[in-house]
């Protein structure tokens, strides 16, 4: 007798016993979430935004964006993410529940940006510029202008070059020497520049859940009489 049949069940029970373990599982753990609502503060996490947040969020995955940045804060176990102030808690999965394909990231060629909307926030923060607007527009037209030794290439194409007709644009770029353009013209974010820009601002996932909050620090031993 050929054990044909017998092999198809045994190729069929694997493919089984994966997509429950992978698929099943794991819609089981995760899969139902539910934004996190304080009562109190009459607040709830995360929020479900569209319209040009949404925009940039396309434009962030169609420039490439995820393939260099990460957004994905690891605990202090697994890395110095937290130490670095990418965030003031590790990510979990509660963070992505209205995400559509959340962008976790390939490699870290550049910072993570799971919390870079929320950098100028704290009064002691290292990163205070990243919350200005301005700065992402001039990081975005050239990199190395503000991050020395950056592999980031230029996104220049993101933004174009037009007589000024009485005043200046309010969001024109403040370039100087060989980027600055020539008298009478100004460079200007296009519309996909300024949606990106509003999806990196709006990126803050430093809202304390129930799931991150460890562990009450252990008391310190009496001293030795």
């Amino acid at each position: 007798m050929k054990p044909t049949p017998l092999l198809f069940a045994g190729i069929f029970a694997s493919f089984a016993a994966a997509w429950l373990g992978l698929i099943v599982s794991a819609d089981n753990q995760i899969g139902h979430l539910l934004p996190e609502v304080d009562e109190e503060n009459a607040t709830s996490y995360p929020i479900n935004v569209a319209g040009i947040t949404e925009q940039g969020r396309r434009a962030y995955i169609a420039n490439g964006c995820n393939y260099c940045h990460t957004q994905m804060v690891r605990d202090r176990q697994h890395g110095a993410d937290l130490a670095r102030e990418w965030g003031t808690r590790r990510t979990v999965p509660r963070d992505y529940i209205y995400t559509n394909a959340a962008v976790l990231g390939v490699m870290r060629n550049g910072p993570d940006l799971s919390n870079v909307g929320a950098a100028g926030k704290a009064e002691d923060s290292k990163r205070k510029y990243l919350a200005d607007p301005a700065w992402h527009y001039a990081h975005l037209y050239h990199p190395q202008a503000l991050v020395e030794n950056s592999s980031m290439p230029p996104y220049r194409y993101l933004f174009k070059k037009r007589k000024i007709v009485g005043e200046s644009a309010y969001d024109a770029l403040d370039l100087t020497g060989d980027d600055a353009p020539e008298e009478g013209y100004e460079i200007v974010p296009t519309d996909e520049a300024r949606a990106l820009v509003a999806y990196l601002l709006s990126l803050d996932r430093n809202h304390p859940l129930s799931e991150t909050a460890g562990p009450a620090p252990a008391a310190a031993a009496a001293p030795a009489k």
